[in-house]
Order: C-alpha cells, then structure tokens, then sequence
C-alpha cells in the first residue's frame, strides 16, 4: 500500500511556497485561523508546541509537524502559555531581520523554519481523510534527514532559481502529503475510492466517528447521492459493502486503543460503538482470533520484549 500512497500524494497539484524562518526567545505564541493552505513547521533549534483543540504535539529539535489542510491552530513556546495576549504576532517584541526572517528581542532559543504549501486540491478528495495534524519524528532516518536538509535548503537559500526552487517544492510537497497517507489506520481502501469524491467524503465522515450508527441514506444524502447508488457506488470501490468496512474500521480502532492505551475494554467497546462489552468481545475476537485481553497482553509482551533487547543493545554499545 506504500506505494500506492507515494502515487496518489503525486496527483495532487502544488502551486507553490512561502518559507519564513523565526528566531524565538522568551514566551512567545500565536493562534492561527484555518489557512487555506498546507502549513510546516520544523524545529531547527529549540522547539514548540503545536495544537488544536482535542489535541497537542510537541515539537522537539530535529522535528516536523505538518497540517496537510492548514486547520485552525496554534503555536506556542509552552503548552501553558496563554496566547489571550497575542494578536498577529508570535510575540510583542517580534521585528523582521531579511525578506524571509523574523526574530525577538530577546537572545532566541528556537529556530523555526515555517513553510506554506499552496496547492489545487481538485480531484484529491483524500485530503478530507488526512489527519489535521502529522508529527514527523524521525521513525525513518534518511527520509527525515533529506526533509530536514531540504527545509535547510529552501529557508536558506533564498536566491535559487525558480524552476529549481519549484522542482524541490513540488518533491518535498508529495513527499508529505505521502507521509500524511501512511499514517492512516487500516483499513484504507484503494486509490479509486480515495479519488472519489462523494466516497471519499463519506469515509471521511465514518472515519472521524466509527462509534455512530451510521445510516446508509443519510451518507448518501450528505454526499448528494440516492441510496441505493451510493450503496453500489460504495461497494465496487471499497470491494465490499460499506458496513463491512465500517466494522472492520470499528474492530482496527479497538486493536490499537487495546495495544496503545491502558481503557477499560468496556469503555473501548464504546468507543468503537458496541452497547456491550460482550458484544464487542465476540465481533473482536472473530475478527483477531483472540479476545481483546489477549490482544493487550500479547502486545504488552511484544513491547516488553522490545525494551529488553534494546537495553541490551545499548549496554554493548557502552562497552
């Protein structure tokens, strides 16, 4: 599927970049309203926090944070610093130092390269199913040093030429879109029904409340489609009729709430939209081929594991 998400992420057109870097010291923060626009933010020195509001990532040095729609959000030195005070400005002793830099007052502690993807979104209904948030941590090495060292480039290398300056727009653009794509959950359906737009739109409903008991007619109706074509429609794009797929994105949900988080398995099954924790436990463990206390405790295991051999590892290294 990797690569299907790398081809999708090129069908969708960029249009071009503002890239901005900003040396922060002291308290310093700024709510931004939804942009329009895609929005990264890399932490070269220091770091930040980067929030919405159901939730808040911090953003380490060496880190990226993107929003692939540009959603309302906020940023800020600390999760408890109170943006009430600010209006347009990251701080109030914020001054521009070049064409594409900003520094405080005071001697900065963090440098932020923000960069401003603009881009067509016809026919990339798929961008409605994105995360509003993706953290870019590191998990794979050499992707995440060329992102770094392409912000590098394009922050400060201000005299490239245009059609140079495009072409690694345009790489660097798909290539987070791409990323964007790999970190949704399963199941995800293929590249048809992801450039369908009345399919793609209701998935994106589904997939932001699994819980609900959703109604075929009234999906339909949202996505401006009959009942019984939007059902046909679903059905030979997601190769299978849509309450199977909602079912089985219930049952994924409930495997990495079980293998991610310490919930009740009742309040899971709620979650996930079960009225019973027996109920849940039966569609679970047809689904897994084992209950979901077994699933936590077989991951805890695994994780367990994991963190042995790595100490290990590291104690032979200190050797």
């Amino acid at each position: 599927m990797s690569a299907a998400f790398d081809e999708l992420a090129r069908t969708l057109r960029l249009q071009g970049t503002e890239v901005q870097q900003a040396d922060l010291g002291e308290r310093w923060g700024k709510q931004l309203p939804s942009q329009g626009k895609a929005r990264v933010y890399a932490a070269l020195r220091g770091g930040g926090w980067v929030g919405q509001k159901d939730q808040r990532l911090a953003l380490r040095e060496g880190e990226l944070v993107f929003l692939p729609r540009g959603d309302a959000h906020s940023i800020r030195d600390k999760p408890t610093t109170s943006l009430s005070g600010f209006s347009d400005v990251y701080c109030k002793a914020l001054r521009p130092t070049g064409p594409t830099t900003i520094r405080t007052e005071a001697p900065p502690e963090t440098r932020l390269v923000i960069v401003d993807l603009r881009f067509d979104a016809a026919g990339a209904p798929w961008l409605s199913l994105l995360p509003s948030l993706v953290h870019l941590q590191g998990s794979n090495p050499g992707l995440s040093r060329w992102l770094g060292e392409t912000l590098h480039l394009l922050a400060e290398a201000p005299d490239l030429s245009p059609p140079l300056r495009d072409g690694i727009v345009e790489a660097f653009g798909h290539t987070l879109f791409a990323c964007a794509l790999r970190t949704l959950a399963s199941p995800l359906p293929g590249r048809e029904a992801l450039q369908d737009e009345p399919i793609a739109a209701a998935l994106a409903e589904v997939r932001a409340a699994p819980e609900e008991n959703w109604e075929l007619g009234e999906l339909a109706r949202r996505v401006g489609l009959s009942r019984s074509a939007f059902a046909a429609r679903a059905t030979a794009l997601l190769g299978e009729p849509l309450g199977s797929y909602v079912r089985r994105l219930r049952l994924d949900r409930a495997a990495a709430l079980l293998a991610g988080t310490t919930l009740p398995i009742k309040v899971i099954a709620a979650r996930v939209g079960y009225d019973s924790e027996a109920a849940f436990t039966r569609a679970f463990t047809r689904a897994h081929g084992q209950g979901p206390r077994e699933h936590r405790l077989a991951h805890a295991a695994r994780r367990a594991g994991a963190d042995t051999f790595g100490s290990g590892q590291s104690a032979a290294i200190s050797r």
